[in-house]
């Protein structure tokens, strides 16, 4: 996931945003849904650990 990886790399939110031509709301509703198929790998993110 593109995403995923911006975020790891240590992108903002609103910068991974702005990179993919996305508004911040739909990055925020792209990222519940994906918490919601798989929820360990994004509270690394919301953590701020890289693997």
């Amino acid at each position: 996931m593109k995403i995923r990886q911006l975020l790891e790399q240590g992108f903002s939110k609103t910068a991974v945003a702005k990179k993919l031509g996305i508004s911040r709301p739909t990055l925020y509703a792209i990222l519940k849904k994906a918490q919601r198929k798989w929820p360990t790998g994004l509270i690394r993110l919301k953590l701020g650990r890289k693997n």
